[in-house]
């Protein structure tokens, strides 16, 4: 038989699967829409959309109670009638076959795979009101069909690469999904593991990154992140210091590193401006800019800048350097070259490494800084322990200040929560963060987005404290909301 004749004896045989199906679902009371090929087919009008659909259907349904799709199948098999019927698959009890009493399609079978929404399963669609009817078969909205298709590679038991095919059905299903925000359209969007699919199939078909963009999702989701450098042992002076290398660096100068200000608009009460964050970051982060290294706040200073000053105010302001790749300096190199710089402003005591803003002696503090007038300054290197990585383009900017981003902070201080000395302490700040999410534009929260910065050991450690934390405290709606899961 020829492959166009083949193919459209297919086309007949997946309508007669679905003609004979959907009103057995219905007499069972079981919402349903099909899904994946035959779907994309009936959407675009054409039943060549996808010229190599398969004998088979992929149907989406809303279980209650007790039924299984096990249940599901043995209840359609005995319903079935009129010539047409329905068997058990020969492999497996969890999908269909369907023989069609039409003599042009001979003995053709159709496979009918079932695909639970809700219950212990992912929410494909909210509302199955939102299902078109199309040739009097009900098909689930493009944007759920192309949603369907990352959840069920996201689920899959090992990872794999997108295959081509699959990949140009999820092409050709962000063509027909129209222009909006699917974001917007359902909350798996934002989950961890369809980010991770997204950024995959963008790989595998960089034409669709502009795409993918326009539908809401942010560019550095798309962009994979660089590999982390690995920063040479640092030679040490025969008193421990780090002289011998620091010399070294004084006749050499990174390379300036561009980087794209974005300004992301943080909504609150206040207008988080301290001495640390307005006055010594600023300073710190122009000199390090002059010598060519992006940064960014981290700590109790970046806390600061996102709660628009309603988090604690600290003498201290830690931020994370970004060397470029070529150039590797030590904390003390770095530390003495802001002090050579502006020697008004800073105090750097050699023996110990440590490294101080000084306030203007005009400049009106608050108590914290009443007596001594400064505040420290922690300049961190990626690799050091405890020091979270931050690609460029993770940075994000608040009122022209460079910040960590929002989850590696609050990550970074549910780690320092377990501190006794300080718990009570923490926990409010952390409180406060955890209010803002609601208001924080996507952009900056993106649901553990930030965890490829991190370790599968540091991540599996904050999955237990998030747990903890969330016993003592009314937070786990915010928690789930970032994708974590927040029972024990």
């Amino acid at each position: 038989m020829g492959g166009g004749k083949s193919k459209r004896l297919n086309v007949v045989l997946r309508n007669d699967a679905s003609t004979t199906l959907f009103p057995i679902l219905s007499d069972l009371g079981i919402p349903a829409a099909l899904t994946h090929e035959a779907a994309l087919a009936l959407h675009r009008s054409t039943q060549n959309a996808f010229k190599n659909a398969s004998k088979e259907i992929k149907v989406v349904v809303k279980l209650t109670g007790e039924l299984s799709i096990e249940g599901l199948c043995t209840a359609v098999v005995s319903h079935a009638r009129g010539g047409c019927h329905f068997k058990r698959g020969t492999t497996e009890n969890s999908h269909l076959d369907f023989i069609s009493p039409d003599p042009q399609v001979g003995e053709r079978i159709c496979r009918v795979f079932f695909i639970q929404s809700g219950g212990t399963f992912p929410i494909i669609l909210e509302d199955f009101d939102e299902i078109v009817h199309i040739s009097e078969i009900p098909v689930l909205p493009i944007h759920a069909v192309l949603l369907e298709k990352l959840i069920t590679r996201s689920r899959l038991p090992a990872p794999e690469p997108w295959r081509s095919r699959d990949a140009k059905f999820a092409q050709q299903c962000l063509v027909a999904s129209g222009g909006s925000s699917l974001q917007h359209l359902s909350p798996l969007w934002q989950t961890p593991e369809i980010l991770d699919q997204v950024l995959q199939h963008a790989q595998k078909v960089p034409e669709t990154r502009k795409r993918w963009i326009a539908f809401g999702f942010d560019p550095s989701i798309l962009t994979p992140l660089p590999p982390e450098p690995v920063l040479p042992e640092v030679a040490k002076n025969d008193e421990g210091g780090h002289a011998a290398r620091s010399n070294a660096y004084k006749s050499k100068r990174p390379v300036p590193v561009a980087n794209t200000r974005l300004n992301v608009t943080i909504q609150g009460p206040g207008n988080g401006h301290t001495p640390v964050t307005d006055v010594a970051a600023r300073r710190v982060v122009s000199l390090l800019e002059d010598l060519g290294f992006l940064c960014a706040l981290s700590g109790s200073s970046a806390a600061h800048v996102y709660s628009r000053g309603e988090t604690r105010i600290l003498e201290r302001l830690d931020i994370i350097v970004l060397p470029p790749p070529s150039f590797s300096p030590t904390q003390a190199w770095l530390s003495q070259q802001l002090f050579q710089r502006d020697p008004n402003n800073f105090t750097y005591d050699p023996a110990n490494e440590t490294l101080f803003y000084n306030f203007d002696p005009d400049l009106v503090l608050p108590q914290p800084f009443q007596n001594d007038r400064t505040c420290k300054v922690e300049l961190l290197l990626p690799g050091t322990p405890g020091v979270p990585r931050v690609p460029p383009s993770c940075i994000v900017w608040i009122a022209d200040l460079p910040v960590v981003p929002f989850l590696t902070l609050l990550l970074y201080m549910l780690e320092k929560w377990g501190d006794q000395r300080n718990k009570r302490d923490n926990t409010r700040d952390l409180k406060r963060l955890l209010t803002l999410v609601p208001s924080l534009p996507v952009s900056v929260f993106r649901p553990w987005k930030e965890r490829k910065l991190m370790s599968a050991t540091y991540q599996a450690k904050s999955e237990v404290r998030v747990k903890k934390f969330c016993q003592t405290t009314l937070t786990k709606p915010i928690w789930k909301m970032l994708g974590f899961e927040v029972e024990p």
